[in-house]
């Protein structure tokens, strides 16, 4: 079970982790609207999901949700990316 803490600094830690689980989003809209990924790194998307792949493996292992959102978004995000500059070129 995941542990629920209410300090401020537990929040903030969702906050960010729900921050930075976005942060890839503007560029997934773009390649998306634009229909192209042209000038887009593969590679930079790939270890970017390998690497939260990691962290979402970690953050179940210690029950860490703040870190376990991010993960999530940020697999997605960079899974689109990577499927997209992989199909749309």
């Amino acid at each position: 079970m995941i542990p629920l803490h209410t300090h401020f600094i537990d929040k903030l830690a969702f906050l960010n982790g729900f921050v930075s689980g976005v942060a890839l989003y503007p560029q997934a809209w773009a390649v998306l609207m634009k229909g192209t990924a042209a000038g887009v790194s593969l590679a930079t998307f790939l270890i970017i999901l390998l690497n939260s792949i990691v962290w979402l493996v970690y953050s179940m292992h210690r029950g860490l949700l703040s870190l376990a959102v991010a993960s999530i978004l940020n697999i997605i995000a960079s899974g689109i990316l990577s499927f997209s500059i992989l199909f749309l070129n």
